[in-house]
C-alpha cells in the first residue's frame, strides 16, 4: 500500500494521469477557463518545438487551479504525451519529494531508467525503504548524483516521447521537491520536456521563491487565474443543479465570493439546501463559513467520522477508518456515503477517499481539541500499522502526534525509519524534523533496561547532523547543547565526547553568534583534551570543535589545535578527517596577511574535494584560493575562480555556498560603483542565510549595508538606523555607531560611543570596523588613538576592497592610512598611502 493511498495508479489511465481523482463537479469548476487552456496549449508546442519549457499556475484556494491542470493533462495525453503528475500535500506524514515519487514513479511505468541510472534513482523509485547515505559521505555529491540522473532519465523518455510533469500545489513543497525542481534551469535545449507547475501567490515566500526565480531562465509561461465573472457564476450555479435564483442573488454571490469557484459551487449548494439565502447579507462571508453551515446540516456521526477521516489525511483508506472508527461499519460506510453525496468527498480510487478540497480538510480540523485529535492519530496509528506497515512517514506521524507513553517506542522505530528514507532522498530538512520528534517521544518512554543515556545521545547525535546539512546551524547548536548537558549530568564522559564529534559535517560559516564565546563549552573541550590519550581520529574532532569555538580570535593555542589536528589527520590516512582540519586551519590564517599559505591549503583542499568526491570541501579550497588570489594583487584571477566556485555551488545546490555566491556578487557590485543592485543582492543573501537559520544574517546585513553608505556618503542617514541596531548589540555596533554619529555633527556623542567600544576585534572584520573607526576620528580630527590604529593597520596596506572572504568591501585600506597620516601630520607617508590607494581601485575598477 504506498503512502496515504496515493501511489496507486488510476485504472485506464492511459496518460500515466494517476493519483489525480476525476473529482465531483469538475466541469464546474473548469467554467469560464478557456483561454488559460488554450494558452497552455501554445507552450505545450513550443516545448515541442525547443522544450524544455515550463508553465507556472498560481491563484488562491479554491479558483480551480487543479482543475486546469486535470483538463490540460487530459488534452496533453489525447496528442500522445506522457504526462505524470506529482501533487504535494499540506498533511503531515507525506514522504519527502513525494510530488516527484508519483510523478517518477509514472514514468517508470512507461520508459525505466537504464541499469546504471536505475540504482541512483532507487530512493525515489523503489518499493523498499532504502538505506540512507553511509556516515562521512558528502551529501552534496550524493544529492547531485540524484538529481542528475533524475533529469538525464527525464531528458531520454522525453526523446521517446514528449513529457509533461505536473506539479500541483507547490506551495506546499518541502525543500526536497523544490531543490529537484530548480534542475530543470540546467536541462539542455531541444528536449521535449514542458514541466507545469501550481501554486498559491500570497505563499511564496522563502525557497519556492528562490527556486521560481531560478526557472525564470527558461521564461516560463505564467497564468494567474482570477474570479469568475457574473455570468461565469451563473453556469456554476445552473451546473449544480439548485433551484432557479434571480439575477440580485447571482450579483451577490459574484461579489462576496469573488467569482472563486469552489466558493461559488459550495455557496450554490447552500442555496439548494436553504431556500432562504437569497440576499447579499445571507450569502456567508467566507467559504470556511459555507462549509460550517453545510457540515452543520449533517448529522453528528456523519460529522465525526469525517473528523476522524480529516486527521487520517487528505485522503485515506477505507479499511484504516473503519477500524479506527467508534462505529461499526456500516455505521462509518453510510457517514463516507453522505460525505460524497454532499461533495465534501471523492473516491479517487476503489478503497480510498480524499477530501474534494483541502478547505474542507482544514474547517474540520479547525473544530477539533488536541486531547480528542490524539486519541483519534493513535487509534489511525494501530490500524495502519497492521494494514499497511510500510508507510513508515505516515506511521511516524500519527504515533508521534499520539502523544502516548504506551506508543513512545514505536514513534521512536518509525521516526527513524521514516528519517533514513529522508536522508535516502537528501530531505535533511525533513530527517530533522523527524529526528526531533524522535528525541521527544523517547523522553516518553518509561524506564527500563538498556543504557538509556547513550540511546539519547545517539538520537541527538543523528538531529544534530541532520540539522546542519540542512543549514540549520542554530538549531543544531541548541541540540548540541542539550547533549553536553545530558552528558554532564550523567557524568559520562564517553557520551561527552560524543557530543562534541557528532559535528562531522563542513560548513561555510561561523557556527555561533558573532562575538561570542561558550566559555563553559571551552572549559569542557579543553578538559577533554587535557586527558585525552584516544583514539587519534577523535583528538583530530576535539580540536576542530575547539578551534570553531574560538575560531577567528587570532589566539595562538587556537591556532596551535588546528595544526595539531592537520598532523593527526595527516597520518591516519582519512581524506574527509584530513579536508576538515584543512579548512579549520585555514580559518585560522589571516586573509591578507598570509595568502601564501591560505593559497596552497586551498589547493590542497580543492584538490582533495575533487579525487574524493567531497564537492563542500572542493568548494571551499577554490573559495580560499579567490580569496588568496585577491590578496595577491591578481584581480583577474579571483574574478574568474569567484565565477568558478560560484558555478560548483549552483551546480551542488549548496545552501550555505550559493549564499556565500550572492554575497560575492554583492561585493563585487560594490566594489564597481553599482551599490544600488549591491544592496538588493545583500538583502537576498541576508534572506537566503536567515531561512538556513544562519547566525550571521541580520549581522551581515547591517555591516553590508554600513560599507554601502559609507561608500555612498550617507553615514549621516544612517543615523537613526544606526541607533536600533547599537541597542541590539550593544558595543559590538559601536564603531558603526560612532562613525554615523560623526558624520551627523554629533562629535560629543560620538566619542563617548567610541570610548565605550574598547579595542577592535582582530578577527575577519577587523578591516571593516577599522575604517569606521579611522574614519570616525578623521572626522572629528581626534588624535586620540590614531598612532595606535595606524600601526595596527599598517600592515594591511596593499589589502584589496574585498573583505571578509567576498562578504562585504571597503574602501582600499592605504586610502584610510593615507587619512590617519594626514591627521598625525605625517604629510609624505600620507602622498604614498593615497597613490597606493588610488593604485589598488584602479586595479579592481573601483571608484573607491
Amino acid at each position: 500500500m504506498a503512502w496515504g493511498g496515493l501511489g496507486g495508479r488510476e485504472p485506464g489511465g492511459g496518460g500515466g494521469f494517476g493519483g489525480w481523482e476525476p473529482a465531483g463537479g469538475d466541469g464546474a469548476l473548469f467554467v469560464g477557463r478557456g483561454d488559460e487552456l488554450a494558452r497552455l496549449g501554445g507552450v505545450a508546442r513550443g516545448a515541442l518545438d525547443g522544450g524544455p519549457a515550463v508553465a507556472l499556475v498560481t491563484g488562491e484556494a479554491g479558483l480551480g487551479k487543479s482543475a486546469l491542470l486535470r483538463r490540460f493533462g487530459a488534452r496533453l495525453s489525447a496528442d500522445g504525451w506522457l504526462v505524470a503528475v506529482g501533487r504535494t500535500t499540506d498533511a503531515e506524514g507525506a514522504p519527502p519529494a513525494w510530488p516527484w515519487v508519483e510523478a517518477l514513479r509514472t514514468v517508470a511505468g512507461a520508459v525505466a531508467p537504464g541499469p546504471g541510472a536505475a540504482a541512483v534513482l532507487a530512493p525515489l523509485l523503489g518499493e523498499a525503504e532504502p538505506a540512507p547515505p553511509p556516515p562521512g559521505g558528502d551529501v552534496a555529491a550524493g544529492r547531485f548524483r540524484l538529481h542528475r540522473a533524475v533529469w538525464r532519465w527525464l531528458a531520454e523518455a522525453a526523446r521517446q516521447r514528449p513529457v509533461a510533469i505536473v506539479l500541483d500545489d507547490l506551495h506546499w513543497a518541502d525543500h526536497e521537491t523544490l531543490a529537484l525542481l530548480a534542475g530543470l534551469a540546467d536541462l539542455p535545449s531541444g528536449t521535449a520536456l514542458l514541466v507545469v507547475g501550481a501554486y498559491r501567490p500570497d505563499e511564496v515566500e522563502g525557497r519556492l521563491g528562490d527556486t521560481l526565480a531560478g526557472l525564470a531562465r527558461r521564461s516560463p509561461l505564467r497564468i494567474a487565474l482570477r474570479g469568475l465573472p457574473e455570468a461565469a457564476v451563473a453556469e456554476v450555479v445552473r451546473a449544480m443543479g439548485g433551484p432557479r435564483v434571480d439575477r440580485d442573488t447571482l450579483t451577490a454571490l459574484a461579489e462576496r465570493t469573488g467569482g472563486n469557484p469552489f466558493y461559488v459551487r459550495e455557496s450554490a449548494r447552500l442555496l439548494g439546501s436553504e431556500g432562504s439565502l437569497v440576499a447579499l447579507s445571507e450569502v456567508p462571508e467566507g467559504v470556511r463559513d459555507v462549509l460550517r453551515r453545510r457540515l452543520g446540516r449533517l448529522p453528528d456521526a456523519v460529522v465525526s467520522v469525517l473528523r476522524l477521516a480529516a486527521v487520517a489525511g487528505r485522503e485515506s483508506w477505507v479499511d484504516v477508518l473503519v477500524e479506527a472508527a467508534d462505529a461499526d461499519e456500516d455505521a462509518v460506510l453510510a457517514a463516507l456515503e453522505a460525505g460524497l453525496l454532499a461533495g465534501l468527498l471523492v473516491e479517487p480510487a476503489p478503497g480510498r477517499i480524499r477530501f474534494a478540497h483541502a478547505l474542507v480538510r482544514d474547517t474540520l480540523l479547525a473544530d477539533l481539541s488536541r486531547l480528542r485529535s490524539a486519541r483519534m492519530h493513535g487509534r489511525i496509528a494501530q490500524c495502519l500499522e497492521r494494514l499497511g506497515p510500510d508507510e513508515v512517514s505516515l506511521l511516524a506521524h500519527h504515533y508521534t502526534r499520539a502523544a502516548s507513553a504506551a506508543t513512545a517506542a514505536k514513534a521512536v522505530e518509525y521516526c527513524l525509519r521514516a528519517a533514513d528514507l529522508a536522508e535516502a532522498r537528501y530531505a535533511h530538512e525533513v530527517a530533522a524534523a523527524l529526528l526531533a520528534d524522535a528525541v521527544t517521544s523517547a523522553d516518553r518512554i518509561p524506564a527500563g533496561p538498556g543504557d538509556r543515556e547513550a540511546e539519547r545521545a545517539g538520537l541527538l547525535g543523528r538531529l544534530l547532523r541532520a540539522q546542519v546539512r540542512a543549514g540549520a546551524v542554530m538549531a543544531a547548536r541548541t541540540t548540541r547543547s542539550t547533549a553536553i548537558g545530558r552528558a554532564v549530568e550523567a557524568g559520562r564522559e564517553d557520551l561527552l565526547v560524543r557530543a562534541f564529534t557528532a559535528w562531522d559535517e563542513p560548513t561555510p560559516w561561523q557556527t555561533r553568534p558573532y562575538g561570542a564565546v561558550d566559555e563553559p563549552v571551552v572549559e569542557l573541550l579543553d578538559g577533554l583534551l587535557a586527558g585525552s590519550g584516544p583514539d587519534p581520529a577523535v583528538r583530530c574532532r576535539l580540536l576542530g570543535a575547539y578551534a570553531a569555538e574560538l575560531s577567528d580570535a587570532r589566539i595562538p593555542a587556537v591556532r596551535a589545535a588546528a595544526r595539531e589536528a592537520l598532523a593527526l589527520a595527516g597520518g591516519l590516512g582519512d581524506p574527509v578527517l584530513r579536508a576538515g582540519a584543512l579548512a579549520t586551519l585555514v580559518k585560522e590564517l589571516d586573509a591578507d596577511r598570509e595568502w601564501p599559505e591560505r593559497a596552497a591549503l586551498g589547493e590542497e583542499l580543492e584538490r582533495l574535494g575533487a579525487a574524493h568526491d567531497l564537492p563542500a570541501h572542493r568548494w571551499y579550497g577554490m573559495f580560499v584560493r579567490s580569496t588568496a588570489l585577491a590578496a595577491e594583487g591578481d584581480v583577474p584571477g579571483a574574478r574568474r575562480l569567484v565565477e568558478r566556485w560560484s558555478g560548483l555551488a549552483e551546480t551542488y545546490r549548496m545552501p550555505g555556498p550559493m549564499a556565500v555566491a550572492e554575497t560575492a556578487a554583492a561585493t563585487l557590485a560594490h566594489i564597481e560603483g553599482r551599490t544600488e543592485e549591491a544592496e538588493r543582492l545583500y538583502r537576498q543573501s541576508s534572506e537566503r542565510m536567515a531561512r538556513q537559520g544562519s547566525p550571521h544574517a541580520e549581522g551581515h546585513l547591517v555591516v553590508a549595508t554600513a560599507t554601502l553608505r559609507a561608500s555612498q556618503g550617507r553615514l549621516a542617514e544612517a543615523l537613526p538606523w544606526a541607533r536600533r541596531v547599537y541597542a541590539g548589540y550593544g558595543p559590538l555596533a559601536g564603531d558603526l555607531l560612532a562613525v554615523s554619529l560623526a558624520a551627523a555633527g554629533e562629535g560629543r556623542e560620538a566619542r563617548e560611543v567610541l570610548a565605550a567600544a574598547g579595542e577592535l576585534r582582530t578577527d575577519y572584520l577587523f578591516k571593516v570596523f577599522a575604517t569606521f573607526r579611522a574614519m570616525t576620528l578623521v572626522t572629528l580630527g581626534e588624535r586620540q588613538g590614531a598612532a595606535e590604529l595606524y600601526e595596527a593597520l599598517l600592515p594591511y596596506r596593499d589589502a584589496p576592497p574585498p573583505s571578509s572572504g567576498f562578504t562585504v568591501a571597503v574602501r582600499p585600506v592605504a586610502r584610510t592610512l593615507g587619512e590617519l597620516a594626514r591627521l598625525l601630520g605625517r604629510d609624505a607617508e600620507a602622498a604614498g598611502h593615497f597613490a597606493r590607494a588610488r593604485e589598488i581601485a584602479a586595479r579592481w575598477g573601483s571608484p573607491l
